[in-house]
């Protein structure tokens, strides 16, 4: 996709590999400063690539695969690949392959 950034497609694979997380950890996982992280996540959401996580108060570890206890008060603004983002990943991943 035209206009992305190598730190852009950091963070949509690390949202791939997370499944869900929020914009510190993201920026500790990816070396990209909080600041930067957040301001590529609402581009990134504008673009429809990625979308925040509605719902309950808390999240399950199964959900969020970077989290380190079981079940976590959901304090923070959460995010996830939208269906579009994972398509993108996808033909993204099988370039690099090809």
């Amino acid at each position: 996709m035209d206009g992305l950034t190598n730190k852009d497609i950091a963070v949509l694979m690390h949202l791939k590999r997370a499944n869900v997380d929020y914009g510190k950890s993201i920026a500790i996982n990816t070396g990209i400063p909080l600041e930067e992280v957040l301001q590529i996540l609402d581009r990134l959401e504008a673009m429809g690539l990625v979308e925040r996580v509605r719902g309950g108060k808390t999240l399950k570890r199964s959900v969020a695969r970077f989290k380190l206890s079981n079940e976590v008060r959901k304090h923070h603004v959460y995010y996830r690949l939208s269906r579009r983002g994972e398509l993108l990943v996808r033909s993204i991943k099988r370039s690099n392959n090809a």
